[in-house]
């Protein structure tokens, strides 16, 4: 089921993202969310601000279930600061082509067998992210690649360096 919805969800993101003709408006914030990390058990929320001509920051939070890591449950929150690139696309922040440095910072806590005695934990993690956003109407559809490299992580989690997903809001 898990498999059928994720499948679905990427068609849908790849069939709304085809460009329209529609004269380019200029957006300056939006909030959106990854619903294909639902069916992992994961839940990320971005808020994007533009600051310039052609950059714009992000804050995040994350929720992680036990549906997605076995016995360990988390929250996080991050940022990442985005330049926006001119591929001749007419698009301008918020929308287009954008990468950037980015930040998290994750709370862990283990609520598996109680035989293991994992502490609950702080994990950092820096890296890069790549985006492309589409605005049509005010609706965002926003595919995003993450690498990360682990700055601090907990005793007993698995770090996974990458994210991917794809982000679905309005932009106002």
């Amino acid at each position: 089921m898990r498999k059928l919805i994720a499948t679905t969800f990427i068609v849908l993101c790849v069939a709304l993202a085809v460009p329209q003709d529609a004269k380019a408006q200029s957006y300056s914030n939006s909030l959106s969310a990854d619903p294909l990390g639902l069916a992992f058990g994961i839940f990320n929320a971005t808020f994007e601000s533009r600051v310039g001509a052609q950059n714009s920051f992000t804050l995040f939070g994350s929720y992680y279930t036990a549906t997605y890591l076995a016995d360990w449950t988390a929250f996080g929150f991050g940022g990442s600061y985005r330049w926006y690139f001119d591929i001749n696309d007419g698009k301008r922040p918020i929308q287009g082509l954008s990468a950037g440095p980015f930040i998290a910072f994750s709370f862990w806590s283990w609520g598996g067998a109680s035989y293991i005695n994992y502490d609950n934990s702080l994990a950092v993690a820096i890296g890069g992210e790549g985006a492309y956003k589409w605005v049509f109407g005010g609706f965002v559809v926003e595919p995003y690649l993450r690498l990360a490299l682990p700055i601090t992580k907990g005793d007993g989690i698995t770090y996974r360096g990458y994210g991917l997903g794809c982000n679905l809001g309005f932009a106002w």
